[in-house]
């Protein structure tokens, strides 16, 4: 097999990956506390969930992606944090994936501005999700902060 890169390239991708999918979480998360009542809208504009669900998920699941987040971002536990991401992505694309199927236009809730969820969100969230499959199947993927720290330091000089 020929090897087109290098595993010190494949490591600060792999990097790279853990820190923007670890990001993305936690703005996501950020988003939601910030802008409550548009996060509330748009899960009651998916017409799925339960009504005495909505008010738990608006406390908690910001503060649960936030937490997610984190854990990836510092590598910590990274078979449950890839697994709890890889589960929750999959749970926003089927959601999204159904109101497409109903003819909804829905805001996808994601980021605190105004976007529809559509074919676009699947397509990010199943780049996501396959990320985090991965991290989920080989953890050893992911660096702890101790180590990226390290990377960063050589790389500097």
């Amino acid at each position: 097999m020929i090897q087109w890169m290098s595993a010190h390239q494949r490591r600060w991708i792999w990097l790279g990956l853990q820190l923007l999918l670890g990001v993305i979480f936690c703005y996501a998360g950020v988003s939601k506390l910030l802008d409550t009542l548009r996060f509330t809208a748009s899960l009651l504009g998916y017409q799925i969930i339960p009504m005495g669900l909505i008010r738990p998920l608006v406390i908690g699941l910001p503060w649960i992606e936030i937490g997610l987040g984190g854990l990836l971002i510092f590598g910590q536990y990274p078979r449950f944090t890839a697994g709890s991401i890889a589960g929750l992505l999959l749970l926003f694309t089927v959601m999204v994936g159904y109101a497409l199927s109903q003819g909804w236009i829905v805001d996808c809730g994601c980021f605190g501005t105004p976007r529809p969820a559509d074919g676009q969100k699947i397509f990010e969230n199943g780049l996501m999700f396959l990320v985090a499959l991965r991290f989920y199947q080989k953890p050893e993927l992911v660096r702890p902060f101790s180590e990226w720290k390290q990377m960063v330091a050589e790389w500097k000089g």
